[in-house]
């Protein structure tokens, strides 16, 4: 039996032969694990310097910002950013993009609801927050039990 490498070259396949199928799964599976740290990294850097820099927002003397506007602005920045991308992924077709998102928004209705439960918890989660970080230092909170902004994506990475 002749297997068929890399190059295109055929060698006998031994006990100790490798397929290309399994060399590819491996270099899938390692570059898997490195995104998997890199975005846990990402996310680490995230979470503390958006605690620092809302705790040095809140703390400034003067007129003070409400929380709420703060969490608002935050999901609008985070809408136009999905919408970007959205846009950048149909190619920068207008039409495509307003047809992918009738069927994914009122088509499919049902689970938009299912995600409305979720995201009016996480900005409660949000604005809770912002009125512990004014009122806690930083290190204090965060290593609160209080889970983090980040800790849903956290729980994805797997470590």
């Amino acid at each position: 039996m002749a297997a068929v490498g890399s190059g295109g070259s055929t060698a006998a396949a031994g006990p100790g032969a490798v397929s290309a199928g399994a060399l590819e799964s491996g270099t899938a599976s390692a570059a898997h694990r490195r995104l998997k740290y890199i975005s846990l990294a990402v996310l680490v850097v995230q979470n503390a310097s958006l605690i620092l820099s809302i705790r040095y927002a809140r703390t400034l003397p003067g007129d003070r910002f409400f929380a709420t506007t703060a969490v608002v602005m935050a999901e609008v920045l985070k809408g136009l950013t999905c919408l970007l991308l959205l846009f950048a992924q149909k190619r920068g077709n207008v039409k495509h993009l307003a047809l992918f998102l009738h069927e994914a928004v009122l088509v499919q209705y049902v689970d938009t609801l299912k995600l409305a439960v979720p995201s009016l918890i996480y900005t409660l989660q949000n604005n809770l927050q912002y009125v512990a970080i004014s009122n806690l230092p930083a290190a204090t909170f965060q290593v609160s039990p209080m889970p983090s902004m980040a800790s849903e994506e956290l729980a994805g990475v797997g470590v």
